[in-house]
């Protein structure tokens, strides 16, 4: 509470007004806090004034940090000095527009040389921009915090080699700021961020047009899939389609001179797809979510066997309207059935949920491993969990699309009719991500019917439940009462 009292009188005096985005980002306690933002959504304000506040802190603590014979440093880390440049002009500006007594020599501006430091309370105090370019220059003593400027063009070792062991010493913080780059280890951050396990790292997605001051009538989603829609047709995105889609006309500009695949990365923040990908719905903003265990619902298990691929086994319940939630995931290599059904009821969240388990859905190409399994978990194990690979891919991309699409994005009806609980399932989460069809070549004479076997083992595993739940040999059960179908 009292660092977000000194921000809110620093801030009229350095003549800065926070938009709501940005404001959420300043008053975050999470240690690690992960901004991924579109161009123009005023990244480099939030990093270059939250140094400004550790200023006065310095000041405070002046004497003690005399006494201890340390410095309060923080670095400011682009891929290039002139990412970093941004962020520490914020910051350089806020200093003069307060009359802080610069250190002099110590304090330098240039950077065309690299050669950006400022220093205060005689070296008590200092920040210095880094090139992520010249590992060389990422060493020194312990640092109480760093800004990661467009981080997701950096390469994962800065971070992990040279940043994060400096911040050990003083527990220091970091703030991210980057437009995305796919999804990358940038990516993994950001979702590490949206992690409820991990409440030391807060993330958010910020599209250009939360920036006020830049694009004053703002937009949406749905605004903009209205004027794609509208470019479809070859019709003309007229003031009238602007008003009715509520998009900013720089905005529509913007979307109408970029291609699509760029406009989603730089300007709606979104993380761009791989080629090919299997479940192009796929969203983990929609699909991972916070949700509970029902004690009514039924639970199922649905599974796909391997040694040196991994043993999987994921967990689902259905609710009274047909909507699937995962639970809950097994996921090793290199273990026999009766380990792998050993290691579920073992396990002090998973082996709870096999107990309550009715139902296992197996891959048939191994049908003694299923045996094993049915058999360890007293449960019953289904058949008609074959056929063929697109039928079961079709079946989980009905459940991927969103229903209501006319709906604004936050209705509590449009929400996807397959769910998976946010920190349970990181492999399943991942795989859904990679999983993809081979390449297109100018040799190839049509698209692919089957994706690639890699990072298929969760996606497997899922397509199971679905061709058995869903399919011809279970057809008959989908007549049903919903009250009967939820009965254990």
């Amino acid at each position: 509470m009292a660092r977000a009292l000194i921000k809110n009188r620093l801030w009229p005096a350095l003549n800065y007004e926070p938009h709501e985005a940005q404001q959420v980002i300043h008053a975050s306690r999470a240690r690690h806090r992960v901004n991924a933002a579109g161009r123009r959504a005023g990244k480099s304000q939030v990093g270059g004034h939250e140094l400004t506040p550790q200023a006065f802190r310095a000041f405070a603590n002046k004497q003690m940090l005399e006494d201890m014979g340390i410095r309060q440093e923080y670095w400011i880390v682009g891929p290039n000095y002139t990412d970093a440049e941004k962020e520490f002009r914020v910051f350089w500006n806020d200093c003069r527009r307060l009359k802080m007594p610069l250190d002099k020599p110590g304090s330098y501006n240039d950077p065309r040389a690299g050669n950006m430091a400022l220093s205060l309370w005689e070296g008590r105090f200092l920040v210095q921009a880094k090139s992520a370019a010249h590992p060389e220059s990422l060493v020194g003593e312990g640092l109480h915090g760093a800004v990661m400027a467009e981080a997701a063009k950096m390469k994962e070792s800065v971070w992990v080699k040279y940043v994060r062991p400096t911040l050990a010493d003083f527990d220091g913080f970091t703030i991210w700021n980057s437009t995305p780059e796919g999804r990358n280890w940038f990516h993994a951050l950001w979702k590490m961020g949206q992690d409820p396990h991990r409440p030391d790292w807060e993330s958010w997605r910020n599209p250009s047009w939360v920036n006020p001051y830049v694009y004053p009538l703002g937009a949406s989603d749905d605004g903009i899939a209205f004027l794609r829609s509208l470019m479809q047709k070859h019709e003309p995105v007229t003031a009238g389609a602007l008003l009715e889609a509520g998009v900013d006309p720089e905005i529509a500009a913007l979307l109408q001179d970029l291609t699509d695949a760029t406009f989603d990365q730089e300007i709606a923040c979104k993380w761009t797809e791989y080629a090919g990908r299997v479940y192009k719905d796929w969203d983990e903003e929609l699909h991972v979510r916070d949700f509970e265990i029902h004690r009514s619902w039924p639970i199922y298990v649905c599974a796909d066997y391997g040694w040196t691929n991994p043993n999987v086994a994921l967990f689902l319940q259905l609710d009274p309207f047909d909507n699937v939630y995962v639970l809950g995931e097994y996921y090793q290599v290199e273990r026999t059935e009766q380990e792998f059904a050993n290691d579920v009821l073992g396990h002090p969240y998973l082996g709870p949920l096999a107990r309550r388990a009715t139902r296992l859905y197996g891959d048939p190409e191994d049908p003694g491993a299923s045996v094993v399994l049915a058999d360890t978990w007293k449960v019953r194990n289904m058949g008609g969990t074959g056929g063929l690979i697109k039928d079961r891919i079709n079946q989980i991309r009905k459940y991927l699309k969103v229903p209501n699409a006319h709906l604004p994005w936050d209705h509590p009806e449009r929400v996807p009719k397959l769910q998976v609980r946010r920190g349970y399932c990181p492999n399943l989460e991942r795989e859904m991500d990679l999983y993809r069809y081979p390449e297109l070549t100018s040799e190839t004479k049509e698209a692919p019917e089957n994706p690639l076997k890699k990072d298929d083992h969760c996606p497997e595993a899922l397509s199971r439940f679905f061709a058995g739940y869903y399919g011809k040999p279970y057809r008959a059960q989908k007549t049903r009462s919903r009250k009967a179908r939820v009965v254990r």
